[in-house]
């Protein structure tokens, strides 16, 4: 049974947050609907969800 950790923590609300998880940290730029996250490794994930449950997802950078 694998255990995970994630914490997220608000440093602008609805706006900038810091991610913290056992692997490593990001930092989230944008509501929760449409946001880009910088990760640690210098990759970006752009995020963005729709209603009934639907998201696109682009992931660039270094892999």
């Amino acid at each position: 049974m694998p255990i995970h950790y994630h914490k997220r923590i608000t440093i602008i609300p609805k706006l900038v947050h810091l991610n913290i998880g056992a692997h490593g940290w990001s930092v989230s730029f944008g509501p929760r609907q449409a946001n880009i996250t910088w990760h640690r490794h210098g990759r970006h994930t752009t995020t963005v969800r729709l209603p009934g449950g639907f998201s696109w997802r682009r992931r660039s950078g270094r892999h």
